[in-house]
């Protein structure tokens, strides 16, 4: 007879992490790997992400910005941290997706996996904490927390993947040779988001302060470390030398304090609710233990710390750590209840930690939904739902399918060197997306454009912006090691000022919005243009028509009013 040995962990672990992948990018993204246009965009960052990979694969290379990503000037260094973005283009050349279909599933697998290796961090400490650990990390993917996937801070998320990772190559500095694995790790937390190697080094800093006070380091820990520290700077030379005379001189480090992310739905540990005390407790009990503190507790306390940073200069970056906190601080949670309950009952046994391992699950995901839950609560001063469970978004985003065929029409159909004006649109305001346009262009000011209506005037000059990405100080390159500022030869009305519209190759218009009269007004002005023979309709769909002016620079529209 043939006995048959049933890894009960696996098993728990398999559909665990299914279920992770269903609340996760399956809920988000519909369920689908392939969509129509990009789905799930929900702010302006996220099209910045993907239009930048786009740009890298049709460029084939990331040396220069694209122009119709940064204001029209031609070879812009491209000084992103580049990681992220060659995943993207590569996954999409090896699984046939499209890019903004490829760079959003990346970061929700990495995240998926980086939850993996945490809980294999944890169980080096403890199985049992571990497993009842893991529960906690479907917050990760629940409101607020998912907005850095829902918004596009998706640099920030895959290099808070390779954050973990190094977390777990510092835990096994011991293995041989392990020095190249975390240098390479590093120099991948410094090239997709450069912000979270000051967090590595804190906990890298942490971990040697603790083991020394323990007496529990690797004896050659400050020898491997060092030496991952010269690898890192040879393999990321070339970045670190863009970054140091972009961002880093854009964005300089001063001590400023910021409580709140203003104009973004920060997390906040009172957002733990009523599981904040298990937090708690796991934290008291790591302390009274500080002796014998395994490395997953040292993490947890350094991004507990990095994500206060917030008061001391980090801002944004400090509130993005938060976004995993459900999995950086899921130890605590573990631990403050293993503990909790050995302190009860004596023992430790796994099929009690199984219970509450399926229990949180259940919980945690929603499933099963107890009437106190959704109730408001008052935590450290601010109001929170009693328990925190599964709040995710099914919604298609900002991007529809209409705009997505005006916004590759003109890609592939309008000449390269065209010049594109954009009036009222409701989604423009997230205007990263114009890019997709892959022209130079601009957008009309909402505020003049209402204006003129109010005055009932048809214009040939409006208000107009130049949307484009500044972030990092544009730069080009005059030497290996000498950068210019390509903002500085640009008179302000170059971004911001009255344009005529006759000076452009394509006028696009929006046919609805939600505040028809600025529907009205478009279509008023493209009749005006339809008279001149020159001007015609060279796209049209349900909800945005597309003029082509084959006179640019002539008297395209009479000035009058209405």
């Amino acid at each position: 007879m043939i006995k048959i040995k049933i890894d009960f962990e696996k098993l728990l672990l398999a559909a665990f992490f299914a279920l992770l992948l269903f609340i996760g990018p399956g809920i988000t993204l519909n369920h689908k790997i392939m969509h129509d246009f990009p789905y799930g965009y929900s702010a302006s960052d996220a099209f910045q992400h993907q239009v930048r990979a786009e740009a890298v694969k049709d460029a084939g290379s990331f040396r220069h910005d694209a122009p119709y990503i940064s204001f029209g000037i031609e070879n812009l260094v491209g000084r992103y941290p580049p990681v992220i973005y060659h995943l993207a283009v590569l996954l999409s050349y090896s699984a046939g997706l499209e890019v903004y279909d490829s760079i959003y599933f990346i970061v929700f697998f990495f995240t998926v996996i980086g939850i993996l290796i945490m809980y294999f961090i944890i169980k080096n400490f403890n199985k049992n904490v571990a497993l009842i650990s893991l529960p906690l990390a479907i917050l990760a993917f629940s409101l607020p927390p998912s907005i850095g996937f829902l918004w596009g801070h998706w640099p920030s998320l895959l290099a808070q993947f390779f954050l973990i990772a190094f977390a777990w190559c510092i835990t096994n500095i011991n293995l041989e040779k392990s020095y190249i694995l975390t240098s390479v790790i590093l120099a991948a937390i410094a090239l997709t988001h450069s912000s979270e190697a000051a967090f590595a080094i804190i906990f890298a800093g942490l971990f040697f302060v603790v083991g020394f006070i323990s007496n529990r380091l690797e004896k050659n820990f400050a020898k491997k470390f060092f030496i991952s520290i010269i690898l890192f700077f040879i393999l990321a030379s070339y970045y670190l030398v863009i970054f140091y005379n972009t961002w880093a001189k854009a964005q300089p480090y001063s001590f400023a304090v910021m409580p709140t992310w203003e104009g973004n739905p920060g997390f906040y540990l009172a957002g733990f609710g009523l599981l904040l005390l298990f937090i708690l407790l796991g934290i008291l009990f790591s302390l009274l233990k500080i002796s014998s503190m395994h490395a997953s507790i040292v993490f947890a306390f350094a991004m507990l710390i990095s994500g206060f940073s917030n008061y001391i200069g980090f801002d944004t970056r400090a509130f993005q750590i938060r976004f995993f906190w459900p999995i950086y601080l899921s130890v605590f949670f573990g631990f403050g209840i293993y503990a909790l309950l050995k302190s009860i009952t004596k023992k430790s046994s796994m099929a009690f930690s199984i219970i509450l391992f399926l229990l949180f699950t259940i919980l945690l995901s929603g499933m099963i939904k107890l009437p106190f839950m959704d109730n408001k609560i008052s935590l450290l001063g601010q109001e929170m739902t009693a328990m925190p469970h599964y709040k995710g978004s099914s919604s298609q985003g900002v991007m529809d399918s209409y705009h997505w065929s005006a916004l590759k029409w003109l890609s592939k159909k309008s000449g390269h060197n065209s010049k594109v004006y954009f009036f009222y649109g409701d989604i423009y305001s997230q205007d990263a997306l114009l890019r997709n346009s892959k022209r130079f262009h601009y957008q009309v000011d909402p505020k003049d454009f209402i204006k003129a209506i109010q005055e009932k005037k048809i214009k040939k000059s409006y208000i107009s912006e130049l949307p484009g990405d500044s972030g990092g100080r544009p730069v080009t390159r005059s030497g290996l090691f000498s950068f210019e500022d390509a903002m500085t030869s640009k008179p302000d009305e170059y971004f911001f000022g009255p344009q005529s519209i006759c000076n452009f190759d394509y006028l696009v218009f929006d046919k609805v919005s939600q505040q028809q009269a600025l529907a009205q007004y478009n279509l008023l002005i493209a009749s005006e243009l339809l008279k001149k023979d020159y001007i015609k309709k060279a796209f049209e769909n349900e909800i945005v028509v597309i003029l082509k002016n084959n006179n640019k620079g002539a008297d395209c529209i009479e000035e009058r009013s209405f």
